[in-house]
């Protein structure tokens, strides 16, 4: 499997899904825009570089998995527990920003997903299952109570599992989960399902001989472009590029395989933890129809949709993003009766209008 053929069927995945996009968008202008709001579009002040550089005074956890593997985990901050995942190719690290924005209320965890960062998988490899196995794990190493989670596409399905296999972990230690620019079923558009499992098939059978993989799977900064909406930061595109050009191709390719069968829209309607779903009307591979479906089927869920934010909503809405988990933690907490009044009340760029109950539509 030469690098060429992983980026040709890299940019085939987002091309299918913008070619989606846009027709949705043409057939249900109304649904794919999500709220008319006040958003200053182009007026939008730059968002400084620094902002995309961890702070000083960060806490390192490692623990081992239940299959001997080792998680890595970054934490700064006092308060309520904030746990914060990462999606595919990405780091702990990608929440930066929250870090510089939110330590002075929560505190705040970021995990590298196993095969990610400095992360390590165990004797059972990869698969969204084990994922959730890992969440589990870590809220309970670090004796977690009252906690918000929060997961960026991969880690959005990863808090799912861990619902569906660890109710009673959830139950006893988180409050509150948001699902942030993620999917509950099909996250690989169907049209390029059979040959992207052929390619990454071919992958795999390399590995399991012992023969090696490009040492780089060539995630540059004009293919990470792509997960970003209008006008981002080039310091947030230029961070998203290294993440995923340093990835041992060795894990990228069972951790991109590990998403084609999910489906977990059953599980998720028993669930009973307050929820959010958040998504940018820009996201090429999360897009507003699907994050509504996804929100549709939790029975306590607020949804917002951010106008022009793509997928990388925590770099690209740094102010909006932390604006909302706050006003959720303030919701679930009973300290305002729902999201929409929380919003109100912060001065901050997120309005009422943008908040929604889909489940009681």
């Amino acid at each position: 499997m030469n690098t060429r053929k992983v980026v040709a069927w890299t940019a085939a995945v987002v091309g299918a899904a913008a070619v989606g996009v846009w027709l949705y968008r043409l057939t249900h202008p109304a649904d794919a825009r999500g709220p008319a709001t006040p958003d200053p579009g182009r007026n939008r002040p730059p968002l400084p570089d620094g902002l995309f550089d961890m702070p000083e005074g960060i806490i390192d956890h490692e623990f081992e998995t239940h299959d001997g593997g080792v998680i890595h985990a970054i934490e700064k901050g006092s308060g309520q527990p904030l746990v914060l995942i990462h999606g595919l190719t990405l780091r702990s690290d990608v929440w930066a920003p929250q870090f510089h924005h939110l330590t002075d209320r929560f505190r705040v965890i970021a995990v590298d997903l196993r095969g990610h960062g400095s992360s390590r998988p165990g004797r059972e490899g990869f698969g969204l299952e084990r994922l959730g196995d890992d969440l589990a794990t870590l809220l309970e190493h670090l004796d977690l109570h009252d906690a918000i989670v929060v997961g960026h596409s991969m880690g959005g399905m990863t808090i799912m599992e861990c619902c569906v296999h660890h109710p009673e972990v959830v139950a006893e230690r988180v409050a509150g989960v948001i699902f942030m620019a993620t999917r509950a079923h099909q996250a690989i558009p169907p049209v390029i399902d059979g040959p992207l499992r052929s390619l990454l098939g071919r992958g795999q059978a390399m590995i399991d001989r012992g023969e090696p993989l490009p040492a780089r799977a060539q995630i540059n900064e004009r293919l990470a472009r792509l997960a970003f909406g209008q006008h981002p930061s080039r310091r947030a595109v230029a961070v998203v590029a290294e993440m995923g050009g340093s990835m041992d191709p060795a894990s990228l390719v069972p951790s991109v395989d590990q998403i084609f069968d999910l489906d977990v829209r059953e599980p998720l309607r028993r669930t009973n933890t307050p929820s959010l779903v958040m998504v940018g009307t820009r996201d090429l591979l999360t897009p507003v129809p699907s994050g509504r479906q996804l929100a549709r089927l939790l029975p306590d869920c607020d949804f917002v949709v951010l106008p022009r934010a793509g997928h990388q909503l925590m770099q690209e809405r740094p102010d909006e993003v932390d604006e909302i988990i706050t006003g959720f933690a303030d919701r679930i907490a009973g300290r305002v009766e729902s999201l929409s009044q929380a919003v109100d009340v912060d001065p901050g760029p997120v309005t009422s209008e943008q908040v929604e109950r889909p489940g009681e539509a």
